[in-house]
């Protein structure tokens, strides 16, 4: 391809501002390669390895959503279970058993959360 295919088929543009040092530090290095800033950001962009996510936007948005749901369903039921004045060891047991699972639910949002965070940057 020779200069004026490439630039027919770019036909998208992209400006951004930095602050003077950003620039200085851009541009020394572009002149190290033998290239104006704007050349040399342009092959940083190009080159740049950005990693895949785990889970497609809409996927881990559901995800969330739905971990958000469990919890408030164990809430509820840890709630009315709490209420009860007497309760015999099968029902402690069980009580045990949900706060089990809710501490395991938290700390399975708490971890899509943060991927969640990576996924908006």
């Amino acid at each position: 391809m020779n200069q004026k295919e490439v630039s027919q088929n770019q036909t998208k543009y992209i400006q951004f501002r930095l602050s003077e040092e950003q620039y200085e530090k851009l541009k020394i290095s572009g002149e190290t390669y033998g290239l104006s800033p704007n050349l040399y950001a342009k092959k940083l962009a190009q080159k740049s390895h950005l990693k895949k996510p785990y889970l497609e936007h809409d996927q881990a948005k559901s995800l969330l959503l739905e971990l958000s749901k469990q919890g408030t369903n164990l809430n509820q039921i840890a709630k009315k279970l709490n209420q009860f004045d007497r309760m015999d060891n099968q029902d402690k047991e069980l009580i045990e058993a949900l706060r089990y699972t809710y501490g395991v639910l938290a700390q399975a949002q708490k971890g899509y959360k943060e991927l969640w965070q990576q996924l908006q940057k």
